[in-house]
């Protein structure tokens, strides 16, 4: 008799030329740490495209809701979460995982299965099977790594050979990938490793033995977009100081949102002379000065005393397309907003574009002078203090003592036009 269960998504894989999906199940509406590996009646259960159609006519992606119709526990020695599908009635897709959930279905573990066995390209990443029946519990896990490189090579028997090299408690771990679509992006790389910056979330999974040895590989990895952008201050850096600090900081592309690109007393930052540098070490330029300036060429940000208005500015045709142009940079580039104030608080970099940035939930990271990071959210703490903000003020909450301080430090700091000829 056919009964359904209810998983999120968090595996979809390659499985000898076919299919595998594997997921957490719901429970009236609740996550649960019990995993479902829906299988075929093939000898090793892969699964292939029309067993699994959704909506639309596609296959099940990351993180759906989906309705499974079962017929029985399949489990066995090596592989216990698995579920015999009933490939005459539909699987239904529900819904999509918030992706904030997905930290409440990370498997509390110290290691990744039994560590100490390696194949000739992995690390960690094999378990003898006579070791499997006797010490694991689960053939699946679902982890936040603390970091992730996906590694490009020539492999053995196949054109491309795609791995996750990761760390995980302190361990190292090099698995096979078998992630449908990280395998499709990764295959026409070129060699190499590609380190990830996003923050991730990867689903492993035990094979079943080969040569007496279950591998572990990883059969979803879960990218989770992460808006960032760094700022930093010239000042009066040499330009090799100042490209190390770039390169510290792995910053790909440099936004310069100075009005007027050039300094009188540090002439390796002008226009042609940075850029120039700038190509030679790889790193992008652009000139954002026109729209993310803080001396507006619009005459309408101006005050009757000729002071530029930041809450004007922003609000103009010309502050918009900046920031749209730094959001569409963001997807191919790690981007660095660049002036000339050393400290961030005295910048509009900091007091107009990234106040304005942060209600986007983007990250801000000003780089100091000696290279340290400062948080944006660390730089309100300063600039409260620096203010003398009172943040016990009975008449107004923290969200708008900080309104206040930016105000405060807009108008300190804002642009004002010489009235002298």
């Amino acid at each position: 008799m056919t009964f359904y269960k209810t998983i999120v998504c968090l595996a979809t894989s390659r499985k000898r030329g076919k299919r595998c999906v594997a997921g957490k199940e719901i429970v009236n509406n609740q996550l649960t740490h019990n995993w479902i590996r829906p299988v075929s009646r093939q000898e090793t259960g892969e699964l292939s495209e029309t067993n699994m159609i959704l909506e639309k006519g596609k296959g099940p992606q990351l993180l759906d809701v989906i309705s499974v119709p079962l017929l029985s526990h399949q489990s066995h020695e090596y592989q216990t979460e698995n579920y015999l599908i009933d490939n005459h009635q539909s699987w239904v897709k529900k819904s999509v995982l918030p992706v904030k959930l997905l930290s409440h279905l990370c498997d509390s573990v110290e290691s990744i299965w039994v560590n100490g066995y390696h194949s000739s390209q992995g690390n960690n990443d094999k378990i003898p099977a006579k070791l499997v029946k006797d010490e694991v519990d689960t053939s699946l896990l679902f982890i936040q790594p603390d970091s992730l490189t996906i590694c490009v090579s020539t492999g053995y028997r196949v054109d491309k050979k795609i791995q996750a090299h990761f760390i995980y408690h302190q361990q190292e771990y090099k698995f096979s990938v078998t992630d449908l679509t990280v395998e499709k992006h990764y295959e026409n790389q070129p060699n190499g490793d590609y380190p990830i910056t996003d923050k991730v979330y990867l689903c492993l999974s035990l094979s079943e033995p080969f040569e007496d040895d279950c591998y572990k590989l990883v059969a979803g990895i879960i990218f989770l977009k992460t808006k960032e952008i760094y700022t930093l201050g010239h000042s009066n850096h040499s330009i090799d100081d100042f490209l190390n600090l770039l390169k510290k900081h792995n910053i790909t592309a440099l936004c310069d949102v100075r009005s007027h690109p050039h300094s009188k007393y540090n002439p390796q930052f002008n226009y042609e002379a940075l850029k120039q540098t700038l190509k030679n070490n790889r790193i992008a330029y652009v000139f954002l000065g026109k729209e993310l300036g803080a001396r507006s060429q619009d005459a309408s940000c101006y005050n009757d005393e000729g002071k530029v208005q930041y809450a004007r500015l922003l609000q103009t045709d010309s502050f918009k397309a900046g920031i749209n142009r730094l959001n569409k940079g963001m997807e191919s580039y790690r981007i660095a907003l660049m002036c000339s104030e050393k400290d961030p608080i005295n910048c509009h970099r900091t007091i107009l574009i990234c106040r304005h940035l942060r209600a986007d939930d983007m990250e801000i990271k000003h780089i100091l002078e000696d290279g340290s990071i400062e948080t944006q959210l660390l730089m309100e703490q300063r600039l409260m203090e620096v203010l003398s903000v009172s943040k016990q003020d009975l008449f107004l909450n923290p969200k708008q003592l900080i309104e206040r301080a930016y105000d405060m430090q807009g108008e300190k700091i804002a642009y004002t036009e010489s009235t002298t000829d």
